[in-house]
């Protein structure tokens, strides 16, 4: 799913879509949604990779470290809920992990089909978008965000969670100048 434009899910469609999901599906989706992390590393991680709350991995894609810490609650659901008692989190040593991403797009699809949303631009990379975009809302810091997913710069954030295009939007919607004059 490579560049593919995604887009971010509201918590009615995170309902809807976990739903039809397997339980390793839920979970790895469930990290996503609490850590930002690409699925890529998701599939990675080791039981030791998030031990005590904090996360230390070096990013798949761009092979930057990341040190960080979890919610302990959504550590303690994930060993509590464990799948896999191997290394892996999400999987055993037979499985292809690549196989799992396909897995997990193929249920996501699955997911929407059943619930009838469009999943035109739904994808694993939905739900990091959906952290990104509530890490925004809640804090209004693109620098912090911008460390959460370990972006090189604040304007490369800013794109990926599209800031500007809402608050164009948001303007252009509110504006309504000279209808005393009309």
């Amino acid at each position: 799913m490579a560049n593919k434009v995604t887009r971010t899910l509201s918590e009615e469609e995170i309902i809807k879509i976990f739903r039809y999901l397997s339980l390793d599906v839920k979970q790895m989706l469930f990290l996503q949604l609490n850590t930002g992390l690409r699925i890529s590393d998701i599939i990675l991680l080791k039981h030791k990779d998030l031990m005590f709350g904090k996360l230390e991995i070096k990013e798949r894609k761009t092979g930057k470290p990341q040190v960080t810490r979890v919610n302990m609650e959504v550590v303690e659901y994930l060993y509590k809920n464990r799948v896999y008692n191997g290394e892996y989190l999400f999987w055993d040593e037979k499985c292809n992990p690549k196989s799992i991403i396909r897995k997990v797009e193929w249920q996501i699809q699955k997911a929407c089909d059943m619930e009838n949303i469009n999943s035109e631009f739904i994808s694993t990379h939905s739900f990091r978008k959906t952290f990104a975009t509530d890490a925004y809302n809640r804090t209004k810091d693109i620098v912090v965000v911008q460390e959460l997913l370990n972006h090189s710069s604040a304007a490369v954030t800013q794109r990926y969670i599209r800031i500007n295009k809402e608050k164009v939007d948001e303007t252009r919607e509110k504006t309504a100048i000279g209808f005393k004059a009309i």
